[in-house]
């Protein structure tokens, strides 16, 4: 009986929500009955598939329909399920991920559902375009609701979710990572608090500071000793958020009471060893030390620094200390020594000698072997970010390759989690060249299900190749591979993905002429062919990278919806694009500003939090940041100062392209109120 009355309720809480937003007194479309009948039913009786309510602006004529989830584990389906019915075909933009409640109107949508929870997918002004877009989203309804019950995803190991998120990291793919996780959560298997470490590596890896210290339940994962990766990261969010706005006027007092305040959680992370941390984490832990009064420590702890070649982490203002050093003796700080946990050796067991690791070799193979050691070097690389006693040269390419093509299938998953990702960056920041090392990884990964993580990998992969400036037969063998199975996922729906290997081919010389262009022209087919299913941005890039290459493709100047209704007019503004890739940015560059001769691109590569950077992020209407090997000392300092931040959803200039003209037009509807959907 108790069921029955909270299902009623909930049902009657539901027709209220619905009468509401579909009133005509704020919602146009409520004066036309026939046309949101179907959807207003379905949405209150129904209850597998996701609700989905009309929204229309007579004054605008702008056309939207809100589709929420009925649960919140299943936003990802959704998203999949909008991109199946409706996809680039019957809607302008909106089917792929949630978007920003920050409209009057939808203030009802954000307290009962919450941010991040609504899709708006938008119609064209073109009435046929909106009538075909309704009947894929009531088919869409009513193929859910009767359809039987099923998983919503394939099960996957939850190692290989794991090892899946590590890669959409180092890839440039925040967007995936952030999907990986809600299935990582959804299918269980990780304590709620190792959950909660994967959400700080995202933000932190995006450079959201805020949303880090802000994390629900914090001070419970910080209670619970995590991993020194983690408390790097959220040191490394205090430092941002708390410590160098003082710092950087020189107020030291400032920053002692940012520490001093209750939600700094400075007490659970100040006994971290200071020679396993980033240098903004070391800034933190050296102002908590002045703040408590522990001079002698203090000094010490810089003398050793110093000593250790890592001086540069004392900030000005406790320079001082350094006159006041004492000698060290035969004690050393309590944080140069061993963590009592790691010290401790298991009772009753033999614990065997540590593995010298002085090649990539030694550590990919003992990685593969389990060996704990080697697990602990490739987390403190991560965290130092190119502080690794073993370069990339202590190894050649055909020992590498060796290495890569001996692992079995469970050794590569272990490897793919843990080693590939330090690996490959350390190779990104080096100048060496691993063309058969590549090669080795890129067909295990080609051989697997070409899912977004793997194929944001791919495309670091062909960068990195690419870069080796192979020969020939090296080159024709590499593309041959990466080619084998195009066909299974290039659609309009990937043609970002698409879109950045073709890119990758033509900024980087051909040894091998003719397979570059058929490389490119097996990308281009299935785009071609679906050619009116490509928004603006990718078709003006497809267009620009067929007249490099000289393949003779006719693309539209614009599909049949677009011409139907002009996109705002952008005027002039200011952009930051940011990344460590430099030819990507000049790419990003020259193609936004052919568009748009009105918009100032300025262009970032630092690694640190420089003065210019803080300025030009704060100047700038929205940044956009390529996450990909970034700095988080840089990630954060545009987080932390920028007025708005995107996200593209790869790495290479096609999709940050994408990513800066989608935000540019975006820019431009809030600045003209009568292009806003209202």
């Amino acid at each position: 009986m108790a069921s029955e009355e909270e299902a009623a309720k909930q049902a009657a809480g539901i027709q209220q929500f619905v009468d509401h937003f579909l009133h005509r007194d704020r919602n146009d479309a409520g004066k036309y009955p026939r046309g949101i009948t179907r959807l207003r039913d379905a949405a209150v009786k129904y209850r597998k598939s996701p609700m989905v309510l009309p929204w229309l602006n007579e004054k605008t004529q702008r056309m939207a329909y809100y589709v929420i989830p009925r649960r919140r584990e299943e936003l990802t389906a959704v998203r999949d399920l909008l991109v199946a019915f409706v996809g680039p075909s019957f809607a302008k933009y909106g089917y792929d991920a949630p978007a920003a409640l920050d409209k009057p109107h939808e203030a009802a949508l954000l307290q009962r559902y919450g941010a991040g929870s609504t899709f708006i997918v938008q119609a064209t002004a073109d009435t046929d375009e909106r009538k075909r877009l309704r009947t894929a989203l009531e088919r869409m309804v009513e193929g859910v609701e009767r359809a039987p019950a099923r998983s919503w995803s394939a099960p996957k190991p939850l190692g290989r979710l794991l090892a899946d998120f590590e890669a959409a990291l180092l890839s440039g793919a925040p967007q995936t990572a952030q999907a990986l996780l809600q299935q990582i959560d959804r299918q269980g298997g990780l304590s709620p608090a190792n959950v909660k470490h994967l959400e700080i590596r995202l933000w932190a890896a995006q450079g959201r500071a805020r949303e880090v210290l802000a994390l629900r339940g914090l001070r419970e994962v910080l209670l619970q000793d995590p991993p020194v990766l983690v408390k790097d990261m959220v040191l490394s969010a205090l430092f941002t958020a708390h410590i160098e706005p003082g710092l950087a006027e020189g107020d030291l007092a400032r920053a002692v009471d940012a520490l001093k305040a209750p939600g700094s959680h400075l007490s659970l992370l100040a006994d971290t060893s200071l020679l396993a941390l980033s240098e903004q984490a070391v800034t933190v832990l050296l102002v908590g030390m002045h703040a408590r009064g522990e001079e002698e420590e203090l000094s010490r702890s810089i003398a050793l620094l110093d000593a250790e070649g890592r001086g540069d982490a004392v900030p000005e203002a406790l320079a001082f200390y350094r006159r006041q050093a004492p000698a060290f003796g035969t004690k050393e700080p309590d944080w140069a020594q061993p963590d009592a946990a790691s010290a401790a050796e298991p009772e009753g067991e033999e614990v065997p000698a540590q593995t010298a690791l002085s090649t990539w070799s030694d550590v990919v193979a003992a990685v593969a072997q389990g060996d704990k050691a080697a697990f602990d070097l490739c987390r403190r690389m991560d965290i130092q970010r190119g502080g690794t006693s073993v370069p990339p040269d202590s190894v050649s390419d055909g020992e590498m390759a060796e290495v890569f093509g001996s692992l079995t299938d469970a050794e590569y998953e272990v490897v793919w989690q843990y080693a590939l990702g330090p690996f490959l960056q350390e190779l990104s920041r080096s100048d060496l060249t691993f063309p058969h090392t590549l090669t080795t990884i890129m067909r295990s990964i080609v051989n697997q299900r070409c899912d977004p993580a793997n194929l944001a990998v791919l495309d670091l992969l062909l960068e990195l190749f690419l870069r080796s400036a192979p020969q020939a037969a090296e080159y024709e063998e590499f593309l041959e591979q990466l080619s084998l199975r195009f066909d299974e996922w290039v659609a309009p729906e990937t043609a970002g993905q698409a879109l950045d290997f073709v890119d990758r081919l033509v900024a980087w010389a051909a040894p091998a002429p003719a397979a570059r262009v058929q490389t490119a022209q097996l990308l281009f087919a299935p785009l071609h062919l679906h050619m009116r299913r490509l928004d603006g941005a990718y078709l003006s890039t497809a267009r620009s990278l067929s007249d490099e290459l000289g393949l003779g493709l006719d693309w539209p100047e614009q599909t049949p919806s677009q011409t139907e209704e002009s996109e705002p007019v952008v005027e002039t503004a200011q952009i930051l694009v940011y990344g460590m890739d430099e030819g990507v940015l000049q790419r990003v560059h020259d193609r936004v500003t052919r568009q748009f001769p009105r918009v100032k691109v300025v262009l970032s590569a630092q690694k640190v939090a420089s003065k210019h950077l803080k300025e030009t992020a704060r100047n700038s209407d929205f940044s956009v940041v390529i996450t990909q090997c970034a700095a988080h000392a840089a990630t954060n300092c545009i987080g932390q100062y920028a007025k708005e931040v995107v996200y593209p959803r790869g790495a290479g200039s096609a999709s940050v392209t994408h990513a800066a003209i989608t935000a540019l037009y975006e820019h431009a509807a809030r600045q003209d109120p009568s292009a806003q959907l209202r």
